[in-house]
C-alpha cells in the first residue's frame, strides 16, 4: 500500500518553489503548529527536552526506511532549496512511507510535517539562523522544547489562513 507515499510525493512535486511570499500570518501560525505537533510527537516518544525543528520521525522511532525509497525521496526534492527545506521534505516522505506500512505511532501522528509542507506551498520558508529557527520576520529558539505542548491545536485550513493573510493586508 503507498497511497499516502503517492499522495505526498505529488504535492512536494507541485510546490512551486520559484515562489516564495512575503512574510504573512499564516506563516506563524503554520511554524507554530509544526512544532506544537513535534512536540507532541517527541513527548510520545522521549522526554528530551533538547530538540529540534528539523527531525526525521521514522529514524526516530528506528524505522528502517529501504534503500530504494530514501533515493526516491532525495530525488523528489529540487536541488534548488537550502538544506532545512530539502531535510524537511525528505522526512515527510519518509514518514509518508511509514504511514503507509500502518505502524501505529505514524497513524497517531500522520500529519507530523503538514503544517511545514503547507507553509511551503503557500511561499514561506525556513532556516536557522544564529541558533534560531526563521520564516519571515519571526522567530522562534532553536531549543524546540521551550515551546508549550499546552498551546491548542491551530487550525490550518488554507480558508482560514487565507482569510488571516487577507485580513492583515486590509489592516
Amino acid at each position: 500500500m503507498k497511497f499516502n507515499f503517492e499522495q505526498v510525493r505529488e504535492r512536494i512535486k507541485s510546490i512551486n518553489w520559484e515562489s516564495t511570499g512575503k512574510d504573512k500570518p499564516s506563516y506563524s501560525i503554520l511554524v507554530t503548529e509544526f512544532i506544537r505537533r513535534g512536540n507532541l510527537f517527541l513527548d510520545f516518544n522521549s522526554k528530551d527536552d533538547n530538540r529540534r525543528a528539523v527531525f526525521n520521525a521514522a529514524e526516530i522511532i528506528n524505522f528502517n526506511i529501504p534503500f530504494h525509497v530514501k533515493e526516491e525521496c532525495s530525488g523528489l526534492v529540487n536541488g534548488n532549496v537550502d538544506w532545512v527545506t530539502e531535510y524537511l521534505c525528505t522526512f515527510y516522505l519518509e514518514w509518508a512511507y511509514v504511514v503507509d506500512k500502518q505502524v501505529p505511532i505514524a497513524l497517531q501522528f500522520h500529519d507530523l510535517y503538514d503544517p511545514i509542507i503547507k507553509l511551503f506551498e503557500r511561499g514561506g520558508r525556513i532556516s536557522y539562523h544564529h541558533n534560531e529557527l526563521v520564516c519571515g520576520e519571526q522567530a522562534w529558539p532553536r531549543n524546540l522544547g521551550a515551546i508549550s505542548r499546552e498551546l491548542p491545536s491551530q487550525d490550518i485550513r488554507n480558508e482560514v489562513l487565507d482569510a488571516l493573510d487577507a485580513e492583515s493586508k486590509e489592516l
